[in-house]
């Protein structure tokens, strides 16, 4: 293994704007996958797969976070996590059994990175390895969140702004208690992760859809595209500030 590789985190450092866009990057999916799936839900699936896995790979090929690709490839598992976890539900799946079906990957997951490297921190994903768990987990996640997210609003009726309330209140109020009673910080880091999509995707919901179903009626596709402006402002401005840093880890990667 070059010694490169465990110099340099590949993905993103846990921050303010981390936080922004990773919610923001929810409602694009949600948004964006029923969008699509007017057109063609079938042909939408494979394209959105095709776009996932061609970003991935070049993702990984960089060896370093580099803002634009790292949240390309974020939208983009957003979007097809979406897709996948519909479709396990178009195909008979109740959301009750696929919900636990994910949270179940998710945690086997989980277990794999850890048993494997000893810890599932997201500031040590130095090498090819930890990338490559760290974007499945990353996956399962939005799967999850998605089935989470359509149980409470749709199967149990609380509705769609119901549905963004309660989960806000969880995405806040959990890891705040986790954090009063001292919990690992990395397993705090991952459960406000898994809350934020829900929250993410019912609101994209209240958003978009139309008054008669609940929703404010701007509409999936509009919804989708504000959302992905507000996120490429925001890469935009981390890309600018990040430059230095990046600059100084090509400097040590030189210099061993």
């Amino acid at each position: 293994m070059n010694t490169s590789d465990n110099l340099v985190n590949r993905v993103a450092s846990i921050t303010i704007f981390f936080w922004i866009i990773k919610i923001i990057s929810t409602t694009v999916g949600e948004a964006s996958a029923d969008f699509f799936y007017q057109f063609s839900a079938p042909g939408a699936v494979i394209v959105a797969f095709i776009a996932l896995i061609s970003s991935v790979i070049i993702q990984m090929r960089f060896k370093r976070y580099v803002p634009w690709m790292y949240w390309t490839v974020i939208i983009f598992v957003a979007i097809f996590g979406t897709m996948f976890s519909d479709t396990v539900h178009f195909i008979g799946v109740p959301l009750e059994v696929s919900t636990l079906i994910f949270i179940a990957l998710l945690l086997f997951t989980l277990r794999l990175w850890y048993k494997s490297e000893g810890t599932l921190d997201p500031h040590y994903v130095h090498t090819a390895k930890r990338e490559k768990y760290y974007w499945v987990v990353i996956f399962f996640t939005f799967c999850l969140g998605t089935a989470a997210g359509d149980l409470v609003a749709g199967r149990l009726h609380f509705g769609f702004l119901d549905a963004t309330l309660i989960f806000g209140a969880c995405m806040i109020v959990i890891p705040l208690i986790l954090y009063l009673f001292r919990i690992n910080k990395i397993a705090l880091f991952w459960i406000a992760y898994i809350l934020t999509r829900p929250f993410g995707a019912a609101g994209a919901d209240w958003i978009g859809k139309p008054k008669s179903h609940g929703g404010l009626g701007l509409g999936d596709g509009t919804t989708a595209l504000l959302s992905l402006a507000v996120i490429v402002v925001l890469v935009l401005y981390l890309t600018i500030t990040h430059r230095r840093q990046m600059l100084i880890e090509e400097r040590v990667i030189e210099e061993n």
